[in-house]
């Protein structure tokens, strides 16, 4: 076998990263109900990954034009609750429907892990360091300010 042929069933920085990530439900979850379906997100066959904190669900969409997504071919979306804080019913239910809606818009299959992986690796780390730039500018946007 050549090395190529091992490489793609290797699992990639972000899925070891995200199985050493536990899940922090918000209060309120019950964590034995939504674990099936977090498991089915993030396990093999699953693309979705756990933030480091294990407060979100986030993944990439790739798409062959730009015109099925928003920024060229590739959408990121991160999933969490900001108030109660963590992870919820809501947030998985919704890492699957964008599964759904991502297979009926065409999305491409998952490339297999080469030498290049480190460069998309890189790039989803930086859309990853801007989802966390943008949500720490916009604070606790969702929760009404106490007077």
């Amino acid at each position: 076998m050549r090395p190529s042929h091992i490489s793609h069933r290797l699992p990639s920085l972000s899925r070891l990263a995200s199985t050493m990530a536990q899940p922090q439900f918000s209060a309120g979850t019950d964590a034995a109900s939504v674990t099936p379906a977090l498991k089915a997100l993030t396990s093999e066959g699953g693309r979705w990954t756990l933030t480091k904190d294990g407060a979100a669900l986030e993944r990439q969409f790739k798409f062959k034009t730009f015109a099925k997504t928003w920024v060229y071919n590739t959408t990121f979306v991160r999933w969490t609750t900001h108030n109660p804080a963590g992870l919820s019913d809501k947030d998985i239910s919704m890492a699957a429907e964008c599964d759904a809606l991502a297979k009926q818009l065409g999305e491409l299959p998952p490339e297999p892990t080469a030498p290049v992986a480190a460069e998309t690796e890189d790039q989803s780390c930086a859309i990853r360091g801007l989802a966390d730039r943008a949500a720490g500018a916009a604070g606790d946007c969702c929760t009404p300010k106490k007077k």
